[in-house]
Order: C-alpha cells, then structure tokens, then sequence
C-alpha cells in the first residue's frame, strides 16, 4: 500500500503544531517535542548523533516524485529519502535514517524559515534569562503566520525545542527548493552604543541572488526596528556582509552548505538588558515578523536590492562547538 499521506488540513507554516501563543503578548516557550524519546547511546564525540531509532526493515525504493519532505505523525519537518511498503524513509533531525508509518507531504514553498538554535544548543541568554532559542522560534512562527496571511507558503525547519545541526537545516532548505532560506537569530554580546538597530545580516559570498535576499531583509528591519525608541548596540561594520574563514569559504554553515539562496539575520542584541526588554514584548513580535515578512515579498515580486550593502568581508573561523550532530537527541517522529 506504501506511506499514508494524511488528508487532513495541516498548518506547514507552524509545523503541524497548534501555537501556544496566549495572545497576551510577549514570548512564550516553546513547547518540548522530545516527550518519548527513542532510545540514546552514550556519547559518541564526533561520530554522529547520539539517537538510534529502530532500523529500516524490507524492501526500499526511492522517494515518490514530488514527495521532499513530510510532516512526521508527531508534526517533525523530516526530508524523505525513501519508502517502504509501510512508511517513508526520512533522515531525522540529528541525521539518523529510519521510517515512519505515514506523514503529511509539505511543498511546494516559496519561503523556508529556519528559527536558529534549539535543543541543547540555546544561543544567547538575555539577562532575565529569555533564551535565544525560543525567541528565534517564536518570531519564526509570527513570520510564518503572516507569510501565511499573505499566501506566501512557508515551512519552517524546526518547530518545537529540538537540535536540528546545520547540515540537515541545509539539506531540508535544498530539497523542498524555496526562492529563499532566511535563519533567524539574536545576537550577543552587546557591542557599541548605536543611535539605529544592531541588525546584521550575513549572506553567501557567491550568490548574487542571496545577497539581493539580504539586502531586502535588512533594509526592512531596519527601517521598522528604528521605530523604537531604545539604546540600541552595533557593530561599526553592521549590515548586510559575508563572512569568510581562512579556507576563503563561507565561516557560517546556513550560507556555506545550501545551494538555495539563503540569508542569515542576526535581528538584534539579546545579550543588551536594554534591547532585550523590548525583543520579550508582543510589539517587537508584531514589527519584526511584519518587517521580516515586507522584506521577503519584496524579494519574491520585485526587482529591488535592498541596502546596507559592505564591501569588506569579515574573517571568522566558528569552528563547531555548536550546530553538530555530536550528542543531538531526536525529538519523538511519532
């Protein structure tokens, strides 16, 4: 019979999840999709993730056309790489293989919308300990919705506090090929005093087309984050720039190892007490996932390029203490 592709109508911009956003404003954790986790191993440093889900059993052939991705019974945004008699194959979020008994196909999309972070991995914590995970999801999820509102489809890579490491966001952004793969973070620590937000927004050094994204984004966020009034920091080489390691590629992985366009935007300063009071607030929400939003129908029905524009790449070496697969523990697929 193969997988079964569910009828029901399902919410891809959420990611099959219903929000937890009371309405009363300001940020809200996210809730855990880990809830009956698969079996984990100890810890295997570099060797891959630390998840085992039971092996694919019988026959397997390749994908059914059309069929990139599909929502997971328990809403997991999972790439297909094959099928069973019984389920699609999928690479899990940690970048294991196993197969699941049916799932909801997603695509085709013009926007995919990665909310940085996750899991284990929190990024910048704000001083009354708001977390850079869950702002980054929460605002991915207003964006979304308004992307929805416009008829823009969208997905996002992650919807729940899960690791996914940046290799399988890359690989997810590819195989349902959007026009745009926009990564959304906040940044710390604090840099200088700015009279104008902090907004950075790293592109790929090759791609015309990536940095016409960037440039659109950052001029829409500045241009609506500048409403406020608030101490904001900044780097003095701000705006939209390439990042280069010593190997002369791309130091960020969201713009070195995906084909499709992509734009990684550092909204502002959670690491500053002053700009964190607001990123907590149901207005910043309503600003940023409008300006967001702007900037990408500008991209998609426009021929504009935006600004902000630096000429003189940054040299950085990350490394990779964060966005690997070493100890990633699967969300529950089921």
């Amino acid at each position: 019979q193969g997988p079964v592709a569910r009828s029901e109508s399902v919410d891809t911009a959420s990611g099959g999840e219903r929000s937890d956003e009371s309405g009363a404003g300001g940020v809200t954790t996210a809730p855990s999709s880990t809830t009956g986790p698969p079996s984990t191993t100890g810890p295997v440093g570099d060797a891959g993730p630390t998840t085992t889900y039971p092996p694919v059993t019988g026959e397997t052939t390749p994908a059914p056309p059309g069929v990139a991705a599909v929502l997971s019974p328990s809403g997991v945004l999972v790439r297909v790489t094959g099928e069973t008699a019984t389920g699609y194959v999928v690479e899990t979020p940690c970048g294991g293989v196993t197969a699941v008994p049916w799932g909801t196909p997603v695509g085709p999309v013009q926007v995919v919308i990665d909310p940085g972070h996750g899991g284990d991995e929190r990024g910048a914590v704000g001083e009354s300990g708001l977390t850079e995970a869950e702002l980054n999801l929460t605002l991915a999820r207003r964006t979304a919705a308004e992307l929805t509102r416009r008829s823009i489809p969208v997905v996002l890579t992650r919807n729940g506090d899960y690791r996914i490491p940046i290799t399988g966001r890359a690989a997810l952004a590819d195989a349902l090929a959007p026009a745009a793969f926009v990564s959304i973070h906040h940044n710390t620590p604090a840099s200088a005093p700015s009279p104008t937000p902090g907004t950075e927004v790293f592109v790929q050094s090759s791609s015309d087309t990536s940095r016409r994204l960037g440039g659109l984004l950052y001029a829409s966020v500045v241009a609506e984050l500048s409403r406020f009034d608030v101490e904001w920091t900044a780097r003095s080489d701000a705006g939209v720039l390439t990042v280069i390691d010593d190997d002369g590629e791309d130091a960020y992985g969201i713009n070195r190892y995906p084909t499709t366009p992509s734009a990684l935007v550092e909204m502002a300063y959670l690491g500053n007490p002053k700009e964190e009071a607001l990123l907590a607030t149901e207005d910043y929400l309503g600003v940023a996932s409008v300006a967001l939003a702007d900037g990408l129908e500008r991209f998609l029905g426009s021929d504009e390029v935006g600004s902000g524009f630096v000429d003189t790449p940054r040299s950085a070496n990350p490394g990779t203490a964060t966005g690997g697969t070493s100890g990633c523990i699967d969300p529950d697929l089921e």
